[in-house]
């Protein structure tokens, strides 16, 4: 009785073992654990068989974090300043000596069609703005005088250059050309006279004439003033800029009583000067421009 028990016991115990046909149908729960075992074996077969992998080799090329960031949209915003550059000429000397010949011409026309039309239908042209004096010399410019010293010379000719002092009746005397008589013209005036007479030696002579010393134009102030004597000039100078120079009149002098003497072609003339008057802005044209040589007395 034992025995059996003991028999039933271990058969219980023991696994069963069913023997299955081949061609028999087979349940789905065993198809189910049967591939899933299957594709599980067959995975870890294709692991064991795969050969591994390759080490990681570095990139030859560096990373290029352009390719990887997104590339912006070509339009942009709107441009806040916009800058032309555009080719700048350069100028030379011709061309600025024409584009000033053309603003001269330009000007000038201008000029004339501004300026008034007469009854013949001409343009009238306006008048010189250099003053020029009775005796032919422009007013602004120093005319040469008995005792200065000029400078002459003419370009490439060195025994042409002198120094030429002025003679007490206003001539002087230049090698090739003989005596001329300078007093009262100018420098340029000479200079052309000096040019016209040495075409016939010098070809295309070229002089220059300058003044070394000035001591052809005085005046004399005499009389009732502080400063009494002599007094050069070399440009223009009147009644009242002379006074001036002589520290002005005293006090007790006869200021409507001035006089002003010239010699004119060996005559004496006498021109009177009435102080008060100028001074307060009367007869302005008795304040004469004054000559060389001309004397200034103040009673």
């Amino acid at each position: 009785m034992n025995i059996r028990r003991h028999l039933f016991a271990a058969l219980a115990c023991a696994p069963a073992i069913v023997a299955v046909d081949a061609g028999a149908e087979l349940p789905p729960w065993w198809n189910q654990s049967s591939n899933g075992a299957s594709a599980s074996s067959s995975s870890d077969d294709s692991k064991s068989q795969a050969p591994a992998a390759a080490p990681a080799q570095p990139n030859d090329t560096p990373n290029d974090s352009s390719q990887a960031r997104p590339q912006p949209s070509p339009s942009v915003g709107p441009l806040l300043e916009q800058y032309s550059i555009k080719p700048h000429p350069v100028e030379t000397m011709d061309d600025r000596a024409r584009a000033s010949a053309a603003g001269s011409s330009a000007s000038s026309y201008a000029t004339s069609s501004s300026s008034p039309a007469t009854n013949s239908g001409t343009v009238a042209l306006p008048a010189p703005s250099v003053a020029i004096a009775n005796d032919g010399v422009a007013g602004d410019r120093y005319g040469i005088q008995p005792g200065d010293l000029l400078s002459i010379s003419v370009w490439r000719e060195p025994d042409l250059t002198r120094e030429v002092r002025v003679s007490p009746d206003g001539r002087i005397t230049y090698p090739l050309v003989g005596e001329l008589d300078v007093e009262g013209i100018t420098t340029d005036a000479l200079r052309e006279q000096l040019e016209k007479a040495l075409t016939r030696f010098v070809t295309a002579a070229v002089v220059d004439v300058g003044i070394k010393e000035v001591m052809g134009n005085r005046v004399y102030v005499l009389g009732k003033v502080n400063r009494p004597g002599m007094y050069p000039f070399t440009k223009s100078l009147d009644v009242v800029q002379a006074l001036s120079l002589a520290g002005g009149t005293a006090k007790f002098a006869a200021i409507d009583d001035i006089k002003i003497i010239r010699r004119v072609e060996g005559q004496q003339q006498a021109f009177k000067f009435h102080y008060s008057d100028v001074e307060r802005g009367r007869d302005l044209e008795q304040n004469i421009v004054l000559k060389s040589g001309d004397v200034i007395v103040v009673p």
